[in-house]
């Protein structure tokens, strides 16, 4: 192999890594969520037996590539938790009862030839009586959502964790996420690349004649 292609070789792959390396980015979230008890329909809104669920808004941006959506319960203006769960009885059977948690997030989105795709899940959990309050178990295996757009590509993982709640009391539902996404460098910037390359090849070529 010639110094010439060895040297533009190890440019590229330099370019490469640093292009990759320094466009390493945290994940933004946003979105927001709803609810319902067995077959009720989804709402901002819904009570079970005096268990009343409230929904919230999230805005916050992964640190070190991780995040916790864990925000104060505040009924009516919940933020950057997944909602909060209200318990105003305390001789109410719950136990047979589910919870789905519908979350929907506006960013990040996938964009793929001009459509924009949003990402929904749904979070199932069993509603129990628990020493006098209620036991909300969800199914806690994490959901991961794989993004792409015209800026950047890449995925976050997220978990919601179980919660109790005792009489009189509000509890935020929680969840913790994982995430990263890497810019897709400017087409500008790749064709700068391909042309220092090319001259490279040119200079080697022009002293060989």
């Amino acid at each position: 192999m010639n110094s010439y292609f060895a040297k533009a070789l190890t440019i590229a792959s330099s370019l490469g890594l640093l292009v990759g390396v320094a466009n390493a980015a945290e994940v933004h979230l946003t979105g927001s969520t709803l609810a319902r008890f067995n077959a009720q329909a989804f709402g901002a809104t819904n009570t079970l037996l005096g268990l009343s669920y409230s929904n919230s808004t999230f805005d916050n941006t992964t640190v070190g590539g991780n995040l916790d959506f864990g925000g104060d319960p505040t009924p009516g203006s919940n933020f950057n938790n997944l909602g909060s769960l209200t318990l105003n009885m305390t001789n109410a059977t719950y136990n047979g009862n589910t919870f789905q948690l519908k979350v929907t997030f506006t960013a990040p989105v996938t964009i793929t030839g001009g459509t924009t795709a949003t990402f929904t899940d749904i979070l199932t959990g069993s509603v129990s009586n628990n020493l006098g309050g209620v036991f909300v178990d969800f199914d806690n295996t994490p959901q991961t959502f794989v993004f792409s757009n015209a800026g950047a590509i890449g995925s976050f993982t997220m978990a919601v964790n179980d919660l109790s709640i005792a009489p009189g009391n509000s509890s935020s539902i929680t969840a913790h996420v994982t995430g990263s996404q890497t810019a897709v460098p400017e087409p500008t910037a790749l064709a700068g690349i391909g042309c220092g390359l090319l001259g490279l090849f040119g200079m080697r070529r022009k002293r060989n004649v």
